[in-house]
């Protein structure tokens, strides 16, 4: 978060907000934001909405996401908002609209699995195997 250049504001749970204010090192060759920058944006706001959700004993990660590029970002500040839709057992639903000035500029959804830190060795060991 901090080599982007991320900033957490408070949200209610189930919910997150980072901005990112756009610099020089956030842009590709066309001079606009790369869509990298903001897909981590995008992904670390989903992650922090599951993660207000969890218990204590348990953790998150990413298991698909997808962003949609909308308006190209040349400068200003990034509002990214993620939410919650939706969570069944292990399994957790996300969103992330990302704005500039009020305008949508980008839109993801993505898919988290939550899982308990002792159960994170057989996991591990299923994907090794």
């Amino acid at each position: 978060m901090q080599h982007v250049g991320l900033r957490t504001v408070a949200g209610p749970r189930e919910a997150s907000e980072l901005r990112m204010r756009v610099e020089a090192h956030h842009l590709n060759t066309n001079g606009v934001v790369h869509g990298g920058a903001l897909f981590t944006l995008a992904d670390t706001a989903m992650g922090m909405a599951v993660h207000t959700a969890l218990a204590p004993h348990e953790r998150c990660a990413t298991v698909d996401a997808r962003i949609g590029y909308l308006l190209p970002v040349r400068e200003g500040e990034v509002v990214c908002v993620g939410r919650l839709v939706h969570r069944e057992g292990p399994v957790a639903h996300v969103e992330a609209v990302l704005s500039v000035d009020g305008r949508e500029v980008a839109r993801a959804t993505g898919v988290f699995a939550v899982f308990s830190p002792e159960h994170a060795g057989s996991l591990k060991a299923k994907v090794d195997s």
